[in-house]
């Protein structure tokens, strides 16, 4: 279940890209407050401060936005964009909601147990990295685990497979792919001067190469 969790932004008066700079440089990610059929809200939020809200309540945690001009906004985070050079925060999307309405968000997909995979020389193959899930703010988790630590050559997991919680559903194909479970791929090289032969995984193979 989201926690609340409570952050101070400021009401963004002038908007401009020289005063976006300033406040960036002042160690500020601007954003917007949005709802459907609702006048966005331009803000301000001090990266640190954002930073460790999240640290603290996840990313899908339900915000309680104390505004500059003594407003305030329960909102979740929608969208955020990072700078390319820094991969710092730098523009917030943040969503107002109810905790009477359903939203909708895209979720992590977590998967555990891989460690036990590679005991038994296979791989995990993910086609989905996260799902959208419809349901309460105050029900959307920070993330859907999948245990594959008893998984076996040749197992697909499917959308259906997924364990979604109390009181959530997703519009996502419920025969979708989320991921496979393969056996490592080997190659088998041999060396000039020994003549030996050396058996090497394709991902080690890889990771030479990106050397």
């Amino acid at each position: 279940m989201s926690k609340v969790a409570e952050l101070n932004v400021d009401i963004r008066k002038e908007i401009s890209k020289r005063e976006n700079r300033r406040l960036i440089n002042n160690g500020y990610a601007i954003g917007i407050i949005t709802r459907k059929g609702d006048t966005s809200v331009p803000i301000a939020v001090r990266k640190d401060e954002l930073r460790r809200v999240i640290r603290k309540h996840g990313r899908n945690a339900i915000l309680k936005l104390h505004a500059s001009d003594s407003s305030s906004y329960d909102v979740m985070i929608k969208k955020i964009e990072y700078s390319p050079l820094k991969y710092d925060y730098y523009h917030i999307d943040f969503q107002k909601v109810s905790l009477n309405e359903e939203i909708k968000v895209d979720v992590a997909i977590r998967f555990t147990g891989k460690e036990f995979l590679e005991s038994k020389r296979l791989v995990l193959n993910r086609v989905m990295d996260e799902i959208p899930l419809i349901g309460l703010p105050q029900n959307i988790p920070e993330f859907i685990e999948v245990d594959v630590s008893n998984r076996e050559d040749g197992d697909v997991i499917y959308v259906k497979d997924l364990v979604l919680g109390e009181g959530l559903k997703t519009d996502a194909d419920e025969d979708q792919q989320v991921a496979s479970i393969t056996v490592a791929k080997i190659v088998e090289t041999e060396t000039e001067e020994s003549g030996e032969e050396v058996v090497v995984s394709e991902v080690e193979l890889k990771a030479g190469t990106d050397k």
